[in-house]
């Protein structure tokens, strides 16, 4: 932990490459006065936090992306270390959900040659308090514009840093300063809550700069000259600040952090309702359902996404999407593939909004003539063939739908067509398997990334905010601070009205009115949505579990797959498949340890601090 504070916090002369400095060395020809007092020296030491590097690994700001995160050298995603999906490769994923984080420890942290998401945050959280203390140095500043705009944004991601380290790790030192030599480093941990009210008062701040710049959005609103196409759109604006205040007062509240009970609910309800206000007057709006997609592949940026990090063009086969996309697309030796679990795809109600979580659920659904297990993917959300693939599943490359089966007459898992491939691709494989390559162990793969073709090149986004994550979010605090009928102060949208939105976009119907009552009640269905339409993006998933405390239940049920097999089509098997849950391999099962709901710092590190208590180690 010395480390990382001492060579980043108080780090001596350290000289990037292309021209950016965290301090200042004789050898650059340049000084202290030089690089504060000229603007152009000025913004390129600001820049790094977007796009800096040490040696030839990156420690930026996309280190605190979730999706750059998991495909930063990492080949499985977070959302494989939850009861959501099965990483199709053995690797980390299954050591570190079954509760053996071990040796993996430095790769979240230090190891500049894998993900070093903390010693990322802390470099940049320098950076932005080295620009904030200097900025009046500055003598050649084009604009009062510009001034406000780079103040913003150094608030922005001095919160937005900070913000990522407390919910990964816990509790952090909130460094408001830069600290120099003689400063007391060793400092001690502050809680979750603390840390996260801090982050809020940054995102505020950075609001008040960013608006007083003219940024509340970066690009012209719906219609005008340059929508959607600003230069500087990738970097944080108004409407995300107040977003993530929003998000920081949320987690703030949520059980794992809360100690106010409904007063802590009650300022994430203002909050959230105050950053959808500011979405809506800027004119974001939740896309149609033909275009729900669009936030994720084909386009840099929608009208929905508040703020994100475009990844440009790049085939299915590009390796390092190989955490998302088994074998059957990578076409890559060491693929790992996000394979959703059975546990998840219940989650996807009927098109009637009818619940299938539990086999009461689906018991009841099919008594009623809306589910059959041996049809089990009709009528459903149509999130489901948006976000999952499954046997059957029709894609614009595909027609006749991807093979999953397993056909007993020849023995084998047939292969799938696909636009694009030379040679039919294989999405099933023997149950089971231990192959070292990313084939499925549970019956299915991720769709939401996937233009439906083998080998095209096409446009990838990671929506860091998007305008249906705070409704989501206002429905969570709302409902918890004032019940589903409840209304933030001066907003006039109530909990479950703000879940709907969602819902209706997308050509689901309200909620169903037995969940609409109760407080409790329609928790279950407020976490069911936020799960289904943020499924694999954000790492959602794996921290609302931990924030609200249910990971150990979810985390300690069976983990379970769907095996297909091709039979004669008959009034029981309608679709010529016969469909089995089972329980995916008992080496790709998970557990619960209080320890994992925060990582560890590396034990060689925290050991040189005194006053810094780590999190367990597991």
């Amino acid at each position: 932990m010395k480390k990382i504070f001492n060579t980043i916090m108080i780090s001596a002369a350290v000289v990037l490459t292309g021209c950016n400095w965290l301090d200042i060395n004789p050898e650059t020809g340049l000084d202290e006065t030089e690089v504060f007092t000229v603007w152009d020296n000025f913004k390129a030491y600001f820049d790094y936090v977007y796009d800096g590097s040490t040696g030839s690994y990156e420690t930026n700001i996309k280190l605190g992306y979730p999706l750059y995160l998991d495909t930063w050298n990492l080949r499985f995603t977070w959302n494989a270390m939850t009861d959501m999906s099965d990483c199709g490769r053995l690797v980390r994923a299954q050591n570190i959900k079954a509760g053996t984080l071990g040796a993996n420890v430095s790769v979240f942290t230090t190891d500049l040659a894998r993900r070093p998401g903390s010693y990322s945050m802390f470099k940049i959280i320098r950076i932005c308090n080295k620009v904030i203390a200097n900025i009046d140095r500055v003598q050649n500043c084009p604009t009062a514009a510009d001034r406000e705009d780079i103040l913003g944004q150094a608030y922005f991601v001095r919160g937005y840093a900070h913000f990522v380290l407390c919910r990964y790790f816990g509790g952090m030192p909130y460094l408001d300063k830069a600290l120099e030599a003689d400063d007391d480093w060793d400092l001690p941990r502050l809680s979750s809550y603390d840390t996260y009210r801090l982050c809020a008062e940054d995102f505020e701040t950075a609001y008040s700069h960013l608006a007083a710049a003219g940024k509340v959005r970066r690009d012209a609103g719906p219609g005008e000259p340059g929508h959607l196409n600003a230069p500087d759109q990738a970097r944080p604006n108004g409407v995300a600040a107040k977003a993530m205040k929003a998000r920081a007062l949320l987690y703030a509240a949520s059980p794992l952090s809360n100690t106010r009970g409904e007063a802590d609910w009650a300022d994430a309800a203002d909050a959230c309702a105050e950053a959808l206000r500011v979405a809506l007057d800027s004119q974001y709006e939740l896309l149609p359902a033909a275009s729900w997609q669009n936030n994720y592949i084909k386009s840099k940026y929608t009208n929905e996404t508040i703020w994100g990090y475009d990844f440009g063009s790049a085939k299915a086969s590009s390796s390092a999407f190989s955490c998302i996309y088994t074998y059957a697309l990578s076409n890559y030796t060491n693929a790992s593939g996000d394979c959703p679990t059975q546990n998840f795809v219940d989650k996807f109600e009927t098109i009637l909004g009818e619940p299938l979580e539990t086999e009461a659920d689906r018991t009841a659904a099919a008594a009623a003539g809306h589910y059959n297990e041996q049809n089990p993917y009709a009528g459903r959300d149509p999130r489901l063939d948006l976000t999952v693939l499954h046997d059957g599943s029709v894609v614009s490359g595909c027609a006749t739908g991807i093979n999953f089966y397993y056909d007993p007459a020849t023995k084998t898992y047939p292969g799938t067509k696909i636009s694009g491939a030379s040679a039919q691709r294989f999405f099933g494989n023997e149950w089971g398997s231990q192959d070292g390559k990313g084939y499925t162990n549970t019956g299915y793969m991720v769709n939401k990334w996937w233009d439906g073709k083998f080998n095209v090149s096409y446009n990838r986004s990671d929506p860091l905010i998007r305008l249906a994550e705070l409704y989501l979010n206002y429905a969570e605090a709302v409902n918890e601070a004032y019940g589903p009928q409840g209304k933030a102060a001066g907003f006039e949208m109530t909990a479950v009205q703000a879940v709907n939105a969602v819902r209706t976009r997308i050509g689901m119907p309200d909620v169903l009115d037995r969940f609409t009552a109760d407080r409790d009640a329609f928790r279950e269905r407020v976490r069911n949505e936020r799960t289904v339409e943020l499924a694999f993006e954000g790492h959602h998933y794996y921290l609302d579990i931990r924030r609200w405390k249910i990971a150990p239940v979810t985390m300690t049920r069976p983990l379970t797959g769907m095996y297909v097999e091709k039979v004669p089509v008959s009034a029981e098997y309608p679709l010529g498949r016969r469909f089995e849950r089972r329980a995916i391999p008992s080496n790709r099962q998970s557990t619960w340890k209080d320890a994992m709901y925060y990582l560890p710092f590396p034990v060689e590190e925290v050991n040189k601090m005194k006053n810094f208590v780590n999190n367990p180690i597991w």
